[in-house]
């Protein structure tokens, strides 16, 4: 679900070459949220396993093992940043904030999605804003690995003092979604036998029979047919994801 909406989004934008892509993971989420005729220049990951599938999409150029708060890249490479639901996941965020505003040539572009202070609060709200609700959320944030939800104030602070400014963002995910999604998701990772279920779910012999390319083909028709589902409007402050157009200064 979160996938489909932020293909939708992503697939409205064209990006100059050439693109960095941080956090590219196996490149199954790459597949999923960009068009099939765009070649992206490099994509990195700090995680190696994945890489080799990454590389066999044939989405990248190049693929590295590589880590966002310190890149292997020359000052001024690249004319677009992209960052999917990454940013969340780095311990030092700001560390990797300065390596894509080092990397971004002048007027250069970095996209970024990640959730905000508000996916916290609907959880919490979920849970029943108790004790036990933070243990939730501390349960949650552990297994996602999530370190970060900062807010867009916070995001234009820190990109200021990168050399950089917010020129574009849009709330996504609202409350109502999000509380489906959260459900979905804690039903995922409950352990049956030592195993969680989305495991089971993966592995299993009907997951085989249907296409995946189906599965997504389906998701992103239901999504385009309810605008609801793209998120909120632009000033909108209530969202749980949020998507960044970041430029650096001339």
């Amino acid at each position: 679900m979160l996938r489909s909406i932020e293909a939708n989004i992503i697939s409205a934008i064209t990006f100059k070459h050439p693109i960095l892509d941080i956090g590219i993971g196996d490149g199954g989420i790459s597949r999923f949220l960009f068009s099939k005729k765009l070649r992206i220049d490099v994509g990195i990951d700090i995680d190696e396993q994945g890489l080799q599938k990454a590389r066999e999409t044939r989405i990248y150029k190049k693929v590295l093992q590589a880590d966002a708060q310190k890149m292997p890249f020359k000052d001024a490479c690249f004319n677009t940043v992209v960052s999917n639901s990454t940013f969340e996941h780095i311990e030092d965020d700001l560390k990797a904030v300065r390596e894509v505003s080092r990397v971004l040539r002048k007027n250069g572009l970095f996209f970024m999605t990640v959730p905000n202070p508000f996916l916290e609060k609907t959880v919490l709200s979920i849970e029943g804003n108790s004790k036990k609700a933070k243990l939730a959320l501390n349960k949650f944030n552990t297994r996602l690995q999530h370190f970060h939800y900062r807010s867009l104030m916070e995001w234009e602070k820190i990109f200021k003092k990168k050399n950089m400014r917010v020129i574009y963002y849009k709330y996504y995910y609202p409350e109502e979604i999000t509380k489906v999604w959260y459900g979905l998701m804690k039903f995922s990772i409950r352990k049956i036998r030592n195993r969680e279920v989305w495991s089971y779910i993966a592995h299993s012999k009907f997951n085989r029979i249907i296409p995946k390319q189906l599965v997504v083909n389906v998701l992103k028709n239901m999504i385009l047919k309810k605008p609801y589902f793209l998120g909120l409007p632009p000033k909108a402050d209530k969202g749980s994801m949020l998507f960044l157009i970041a430029q650096k200064s001339a």
